[in-house]
């Protein structure tokens, strides 16, 4: 997956924009160069022409390693799943915002973003019953207990319990990373399987129906 937190490169006209998340051109200028030693920096503002939104950056001269700082957003994070609804990336991107500042923010609406996708799935009253209902449907084990953990700790964010998630940015993070994998298995695996399939000549689609309406 793409990685849009601090995984840009200085000089490269072209990156995903911390604040519109498309993979747009940028303007480069160097405002200063400040020395500290034994490190010497530059200070540089990008300007996206996608938003035209100002961002910050330090750049290491001698490691030439580029840090964001403004705005500040976690390293190490994906992108939203490009198959995620967009509403639910909009819950995602504002989850990751929000996860320096406060984890147990973000892990609640990552508890919403995964309340919100089981009800394109199921149409039982709650999560819980929503998981069971797609366990029921034939949801694998380990899926199952991806849900399970988002929702878990997304309710011990806003019930406060045995997680304790004041300080975990680690934690907060990790169900990002689940919220991706649960998008990845139910959205775009299949929709990948399909689009192959439905690529296979028309006599063999066509030999499978008949095959597969005799088993009923």
């Amino acid at each position: 997956m793409t990685k849009y937190f601090n995984s840009y490169s200085i000089g490269n006209t072209s990156i995903i924009c911390p604040y519109c998340h498309v993979y747009a051109q940028f303007d480069w200028s160097v405002q200063q160069k400040l020395n500290s030693k034994p490190k010497e920096y530059r200070l540089i503002v990008a300007k996206c022409n996608s938003c035209h939104l100002d961002s910050v950056w330090f750049q290491n001269l001698q490691s030439k390693e580029e840090t964001l700082m403004f705005p500040d957003y976690p390293s190490g994070l994906d992108a939203p799943n490009s198959d995620m609804p967009n509403n639910i990336q909009q819950i995602y991107i504002e989850a990751a915002k929000v996860l320096k500042d406060s984890p147990r923010a973000s892990a609640a609406l990552s508890r919403l973003a995964i309340d919100q996708l089981t009800q394109q799935f199921s149409s039982e009253s709650s999560l819980d019953r929503r998981i069971a209902d797609l366990v029921s449907k034939g949801l694998s084990s380990k899926l199952q207990k991806a849900f399970d953990i988002v929702r878990i700790v997304g309710n011990n964010a806003v019930h406060p319990g045995e997680i304790d998630l004041k300080d975990n940015q680690e934690m907060a993070k990790s169900l990002l990373s689940l919220l991706n994998m649960i998008t990845d298995n139910l959205i775009t695996q299949p929709n990948q399987i399909d689009k192959f399939y439905n690529s296979l000549p028309e006599r063999q689609l066509k030999h499978i129906e008949k095959r597969d309406s005799k088993k009923n």
